[in-house]
């Protein structure tokens, strides 16, 4: 078995990550019980500044910099993809959230054929129809309420849009490699992805309304096992970081080990499962195999290109 690890380390780093970014999510589906999505995105962000701190008192490099107002912009719109990740998994099944922001390489694709002019092959297309598929398949737009077995329309919503916020931020972090270093770009988004939950609850503490319950809720103080799955919830994080820059770091084939990435959706049904949330439908389940078998679809077809 070691023998095996040892020669494929960049998979086995992976699927750690998998299982630390899958029980994260696990933690943040027992938190919403009591907090709000907002609540959990605030203190799962505050926890991780610990270790971006860390990692950039290590860092010895120096860039200029030069893009501030990109890397505020990347800051904001990854924080607001996070606001709907964090909606989705504390509204519908564990699985399902995952699956939709498994859509931001699709989006990422998209946009860079769109803006940069990128070629995306045909394969490419055709793992991109295949995901949009999927996306259809857990909408059901066709079904009538009584037949309908998918997820309702504002999940739906929230989900595409934090797979699109997702991929937006993905390709802003392009320009700004050229600027800063990687935990410049992490540090920033960090520290607005603590500020902006933040004054959503102190907005929430004010005016709430149902209709904005994913930007804007109350702060509610947690109680003590609330506070102990808190510091599970930063530690995986944690932990999820340094396994998946081992990942790469150590991978012999980056496109294999960004295919085994998808496996955390695998681990979420398992957990949501476990947790309560129902089996996904026959549609569903359907739905969310075309989101990572698009995915997979894509990322090997990119690698196998260069």
């Amino acid at each position: 078995m070691l023998k095996i690890i040892k020669h494929n380390l960049g998979i086995y780093f992976m699927m750690l990550a998998c299982l630390d970014f899958a029980l994260m999510g696990a933690c943040a589906k027992i938190l919403s019980n009591e907090l709000s999505s907002i609540e959990i995105m605030f203190f799962r962000n505050i926890i991780g500044t610990f270790f971006i701190i860390y990692m950039l008192k290590k860092t010895k490099i120096h860039k200029e910099g030069g893009k501030l107002g990109l890397l505020i912009f990347r800051g904001i719109i990854g924080t607001l993809a996070l606001y709907m990740f964090f909606y989705n998994v504390s509204h519908i099944t564990l699985g399902g959230a995952f699956a939709f922001q498994k859509t931001a390489p699709i989006f990422v694709t998209l946009i860079a054929f769109f803006l940069f002019k990128e070629n995306v092959g045909l394969k490419g297309w055709f793992g991109i129809l295949i995901a949009f598929l999927g996306v259809l398949c857990i909408m059901q737009p066709w079904a009538d309420f009584s037949n309908h077995s998918g997820f309702d329309l504002k999940n739906c919503i929230i989900g595409i849009l934090s797979g699109l916020l997702a991929a937006i931020a993905l390709t802003s972090v392009r320009e700004l490699r050229k600027y800063y270093l990687t935990e410049q770009i992490a540090a920033s988004f960090i520290f607005l992805g603590s500020l902006l939950p933040l004054i959503s609850m102190c907005i929430g503490s004010f005016y709430f309304t149902k209709e904005l319950d994913f930007l804007i809720a109350p702060f509610i103080m947690p109680s003590f096992k609330a506070w102990i799955i808190i510091l599970i919830m930063g530690s995986l994080g944690t932990l999820y970081q340094i396994h998946i820059t081992k990942a790469y770091g150590v991978a012999k084939k980056a496109g294999v080990v960004a295919g085994v990435s998808y496996m955390d959706v695998v681990f979420t049904l398992i957990l949501g499962v476990m947790l309560g949330d129902d089996f996904p439908s026959f549609m569903v389940f359907i739905g969310i195999l075309g989101i990572i078998l698009g995915g997979i679809i894509l990322v090997r077809g990119k690698k196998n290109e260069k």
